[in-house]
């Protein structure tokens, strides 16, 4: 019987991790991941998102607690401000992701992390969304991340790493290159 020991470094099994990019080295469909959102228009600029089962690792897997998100304006944007607004959203999920990568890759490296901060700005221009100029994207003119890391790692070192976050990150990626959007009327 083989015992195995487990490295943990920054709350990370690097183990796993290890042994997680083994298996997809040995069988790559167990790297294909589908991720699914069911959405809801409640009223005015109220939605709310339901993620509850995705696919991955050759199989479906359905989450026992569906996490639930509400999306709302600001009052200067004709909500009621009932939630971040979807494209402070978009910020939440490219913080986690590119923290994310920042944290797995460097106790992947063995590299500890005391502590984590991260700004996020984006500026948009409305008449992008209202379609007053056609010449002004309706999206992020572009983000800005500003991060606070706390480790002995050198300075060098941890630029490297959010270098190597920002590239390895699946949402950063979204975001920074163009990738398709099909959309259908499905009755």
């Amino acid at each position: 019987m083989k015992t195995q020991t487990q490295t943990i470094v920054n709350g990370v099994n690097v183990s796993q991790l290890f042994e997680t990019i083994d298996s997809i080295k040995e069988n790559k469909k167990i790297a294909k991941f589908n991720f699914r959102a069911k959405n809801k228009w409640i009223d005015g600029t109220k939605n709310q998102t339901t993620v509850s089962n995705f696919y991955g690792a050759c199989k479906t897997h359905t989450r026992e607690n569906p996490h639930v998100f509400v999306k709302d304006e600001p009052s200067v944007l004709l909500g009621n401000d009932n939630g971040a607004n979807p494209v402070e959203y978009l910020l939440a999920g490219l913080a986690g992701c590119v923290t994310t990568s920042l944290v797995a890759h460097a106790a992947a490296r063995g590299i500890k992390i005391d502590s984590i901060e991260s700004t996020l700005e984006g500026d948009i221009d409305l008449q992008g969304l209202f379609q007053l100029d056609k010449n002004v994207n309706p999206g992020y003119q572009g983000i800005n991340i500003d991060f606070k890391i706390e480790s002995d790692a050198s300075e060098e070192t941890l630029q490297e790493l959010i270098e190597l976050a920002k590239k390895a990150s699946p949402v950063a990626n979204t975001v920074s290159r163009p990738t398709p959007i099909n959309v259908k009327l499905d009755n």
